[in-house]
């Protein structure tokens, strides 16, 4: 019996001291990576945006992928886009940004990212999606068409059954062990984590020096940033089921970019299938080029841009 409770009792203590250590790490990429945009109250969501550039024409709204932030785009596009109207955004859940606690879906946020739109006095806009970024700009599309202009959609996340949800996003919700995971394990072994994600998202080009760091990639091993992403994972194969058989509904004027080296999707399943589905879409491929393609592919970004407003 002694023996008993004095193995629980370190168990109980190392645990306790683990969940200190925890929140420590998340404090520390909290001070680290803090908000470097503005905020913005959306029907009582709060959500994290940074607008840059010249206000003199219609702007582009630029959506990050799975598992980033605003960062990630901003850190490859910025100059690109210096004389642009640009508005970048912490996707709800993701970065800084609030994500409401209830059934969540692409329409959901489609449906938010229409009431921040409106927040700003923005009639229309030019929507960029990377990745997942891309399902989403496509729920625009379907669920909003009069407030979208055109697309450039890079290594867009588009087609159903791309395979089941990796087992930590379905860990970090099961019972007992998913907050255990979640407030645990995440924060004190997640970063050696990101940068091995980041080498396969670029392969075969290379991670740029500090991106980790430029793009505050740490931001996702915050508990909150961390189930929102794992909840769109875990739920991927059923939102894409739903939405898309509908693409094909889809007529504005839309420019794919992907690569033919891309080793977290497979391109043609997602990005060809869907453009020759699509009444005014446009397949660029890009060869010897991975899925964080934007990073070293400016201006093949840059023309899509041009080429979808007809400059």
């Amino acid at each position: 019996m002694m023996l008993t409770a004095i193995l629980t009792g370190g168990f109980l203590l190392t645990l306790a001291i683990g969940f200190a250590i925890a929140r420590s790490i998340q404090s520390k990429i909290e001070t680290e990576h803090p908000p470097a945009g503005e905020f913005i109250d959306v029907d009582g969501v709060r959500l994290h945006l940074r607008q840059t550039g010249p206000r003199d024409r219609e702007p582009i709204l630029v959506l990050h992928g799975a598992a980033s932030n605003l960062e990630e785009p901003y850190s490859a596009l910025s100059e690109t886009f210096r004389n642009e109207h640009v508005i970048w955004l912490d996707r709800p859940g993701l970065g800084w940004s609030e994500r409401p606690d209830t059934d969540w879906s692409p329409s959901a946020e489609a449906a938010l990212i229409i009431a921040l739109l409106d927040k700003l006095g923005i009639e229309r806009t030019l929507v960029l999606g990377h990745s997942w970024g891309g399902a989403i700009s496509m729920r625009l599309a379907l669920d909003h068409p009069d407030r979208v202009s055109a697309l450039v959609l890079i290594a867009p996340a588009l087609g159903a059954w791309i395979g089941d949800a990796a087992w930590f996003n379905k860990a970090s919700f099961w019972p007992v062990i998913g907050p255990l995971f979640t407030r645990l394990l995440v924060p004190l072994t997640g970063k050696p984590n990101l940068r091995s994600g980041a080498v396969n998202a670029f392969h075969p080009e290379p991670v740029p020096e500090g991106y980790a760091e430029t793009t505050s990639l740490a931001l996702l091993l915050r508990k909150p940033n961390w189930l929102a992403n794992a909840r769109d994972m875990a739920d991927v194969n059923r939102h894409l089921e739903q939405q898309e058989p509908h693409y094909h509904k889809v007529e504005h004027k839309t420019i794919f970019l992907a690569g033919k080296a891309d080793t977290v999707l497979w391109s043609h399943r997602h990005s060809g299938l869907t453009a020759s589905r699509m009444k005014n879409a446009e397949l660029r491929w890009i060869p010897n080029a991975g899925h964080n393609l934007h990073h070293h592919q400016q201006d093949a970004v840059a023309a899509a841009i041009a080429d979808v407003r007809g400059d």
